[in-house]
């Protein structure tokens, strides 16, 4: 299929399925309690992904519990070790 003739399927395809999304129309609003449902159950899976994070990535965030005095350390130590002269301060 050449390109004009993709284009024509195309957009022959938009005006056929345009008609339909008209059709439909917005969807109906929640109401108050299955809003609230909504809201609970996606709470419950960021507290799900939280507790899976801290399973898998808890040991090393802890070895990781740096202050900032020693990341400027070796922040300074590796500059050195490459031959980049210090921050002017």
């Amino acid at each position: 299929m050449d390109r004009m003739q993709r284009r024509a399927f195309l957009a022959g395809l938009a005006c056929w399925a345009s008609p339909a999304l008209a059709q439909q129309g917005p969807p109906a609003p929640a109401t108050p309690a299955e809003r609230q449902r909504q809201l609970d159950a996606w709470w419950a899976r960021q507290r799900e992904k939280e507790a899976a994070d801290r399973f898998w990535n808890g040991p090393r965030e802890t070895r990781r519990a740096l202050t900032r005095d020693q990341f400027e350390f070796w922040d300074r130590q590796r500059d050195r070790r490459r031959g980049i002269p210090p921050y002017p301060f």
